[in-house]
């Protein structure tokens, strides 16, 4: 009898103990299956569809337009409500959100599948603007392409040349942001090739320590772009001076201009467009041979002599316009040449990198 009671016993404990080890093997793979699905939807995944409202749309466009002032590049990604969405993504939201807009429909929009990347994207578009109609089409194209091809195009056709998804994601994104801050879409929207007038060389080190925080400096409390350049300009006229005797070409560059606080054209426009660049607003230079206007008696601010000189100052492209910035001399103003003879000289190029 006391040997039938232990083996009852021990029958009923290996239960137990089994019972119990299912249990908690149940509860394990329970708790990984939580933890792998709470990840999925934490990181987000390129096949999952992802809708977004207007609303969820313009406050993602509003973070991607301050990335792109701040480090002058395409994020690699934006999140939006939670998730992670890839850039080709983005666009699609961006383009299928405009036409919605434009046919008054204020209704969410989804990407249900995954986008790739354009295989070789090129670009020709020139500095300009885009009616709403052109726009509003452009986008249509996109997003009929995209939803046919699974892919980005590796360009689209402008009134103002090709544009690659870059320049679309600049551009569409200030739509949008315009929308949330205006509620309609807008009448025009300027496009460039942005990138190409926003990155650092050499002797405009724009991504410097020392110019960025110059150029924070300038423009804070200033709200427009227009107010922003403006005070560059204002500033850079008003402390660098021009160098006597006179030097050709570049010597000193924008940090060496800006040491020195005296330079030539070359150098002193390199510290305009460092400073432009730096604050995430485009400018180029011009090269030209100008004729200056001879110093009046009255005049304290000009050349003793006059005549043709060759010339470089900078070119700044302010809401859909692009604007001359000569700050050699305190006349000059920004948008505004008095020194030399604008209606008469003569091209020489324009540039993203000066050569000289």
């Amino acid at each position: 009898m006391a040997n039938i009671k232990k083996k009852l016993i021990f029958t009923v404990l290996l239960l137990v103990l089994a019972l119990a080890m299912c249990i908690s093997t149940a509860a394990a793979a329970s708790t990984t299956q939580k933890n792998t699905t709470s990840t999925y939807k934490a990181a987000g995944s390129p096949t999952t569809t992802v809708t977004v409202t207007i609303s969820q749309l313009d406050k993602s466009a509003e973070s991607v337009k301050a990335y792109i002032a701040k480090n002058k590049m395409i994020p690699d990604y934006v999140t939006i409500s939670g998730k992670q969405v890839t850039m080709p993504q983005y666009l699609y939201l961006l383009s299928y959100g405009v036409t919605n807009l434009n046919s008054k429909k204020k209704s969410s929009v989804s990407v249900k599948i995954p986008i790739n990347k354009a295989p070789k994207p090129s670009q020709t578009v020139k500095s300009g603007t885009l009616t709403k109609k052109e726009y509003v089409k452009v986008a249509g194209n996109l997003k009929k392409f995209v939803d046919t091809n699974k892919r980005l195009p590796n360009f689209l056709i402008t009134s103002r040349g090709n544009m690659r998804y870059e320049s679309m994601i600049d551009a569409y994104t200030r739509i949008i942001v315009f929308y949330g801050d205006n509620k309609r879409l807008p009448n025009t929207v300027a496009v460039a090739p942005w990138e190409t007038y926003l990155q650092p060389t050499k002797d405009a080190p724009s991504t410097s320590a020392t110019i960025k925080n110059l150029a924070a400096t300038l423009t804070k409390g200033k709200t427009t772009t227009l107010a922003k350049a403006t005070a560059i300009f204002n500033w850079v006229r008003d402390n660098i001076t021009y160098t006597d005797p006179m030097y050709y070409n570049t010597k000193k560059g924008a940090l060496g201009t800006l040491k020195a606080r005296n330079a030539t054209c070359c150098d002193t426009t390199h510290l305009l467009v460092a400073l432009y660049r730096a604050s995430g607003i485009p400018a180029r230079y011009r090269h030209a041979y100008c004729y200056f206007y001879p110093r009046d008696a009255n005049d304290i601010d000009g050349y003793d002599e006059g005549g043709w000189f060759g010339h470089v100052w900078a070119h700044v492209w302010v809401n859909g316009k692009w604007y001359d910035a000569d700050a050699i001399r305190l006349k000059n103003t920004f948008g505004t040449i008095k020194i030399w003879n604008t209606k008469n000289y003569s091209n020489r190029g324009t540039y993203a990198t000066l050569p000289f």
